[in-house]
């Protein structure tokens, strides 16, 4: 696709490409524009696998049209989010600095992550702020997973080795376990729960009261 063509692609599909700026989606733009074409094509000869291949051709200059401005704007939108969950950890387990909330929630993530086997703990991930997302991922090898976590002791030992001295990891477990229920999907949370053995569904059982 030539330069000007790929500049009347984004403006005929303005939407999807503001919408692309905004997240930085490919995908869902794409879809966006396939969804797009297929409205337009009416009762025209074609298929949706055709319409998502004409699409693909026209979102995918776009990835190299981003500015440092928009660059900018992503980089402020994932850090807007990551503030959200710290200011949420610091309300629920009565914290006054973002750093302890920070070391409790990485903490948590960090024991989840590894008692869970390599699909679910990607499927998991995908649901977590960009900048989170990387926390959670540091250090990480699929390797040897999922780790055996068979107690409650087990899975709390692990929690407290990446805690500052004086925290209480079931109770920063509990509290962290809130917060991602009310930002990753029930359906999701439920998925970690069943990977959990039996032994620990006191912590979600603590989470709900």
């Amino acid at each position: 696709m030539n330069k000007n063509t790929a500049s009347e692609a984004k403006h005929f599909y303005a939407q999807a490409y503001a919408d692309y700026l905004r997240s930085g989606n490919l995908e869902d733009a794409t879809r966006e524009v396939a969804q797009q074409l297929y409205l337009n094509r009416g009762s025209r000869p074609g298929t949706p696998q055709e319409d998502w291949q004409a699409a693909e051709r026209i979102t995918q200059e776009w990835p190299r049209t981003i500015t440092e401005a928009s660059e900018s704007h992503l980089y402020d939108k994932a850090m807007s989010k990551t503030r959200i969950w710290l200011k949420e950890i610091e309300a629920e387990l009565g914290f006054d600095n973002p750093n302890d909330a920070y070391r409790a929630l990485r903490a948590v993530l960090h024991a989840v992550r590894d008692r869970l086997p390599v699909r679910e703990s990607t499927e998991f991930a995908s649901q977590l702020p960009m900048l989170i997302t990387g926390m959670y991922y540091n250090g990480w090898t699929p390797l040897d997973k999922p780790v055996k976590m068979r107690t409650m002791d087990e899975f709390l030992d692990r929690v407290q080795e990446q805690l500052p001295k004086g925290m209480d990891p079931m109770r920063i477990t509990v509290g962290i376990i809130k917060v991602l229920e009310r930002h990753v999907t029930a359906g999701e949370m439920k998925d970690v729960r069943r990977n959990f053995p039996e032994k620990l569904d006191e912590i979600w059982e603590e989470a709900r009261r």
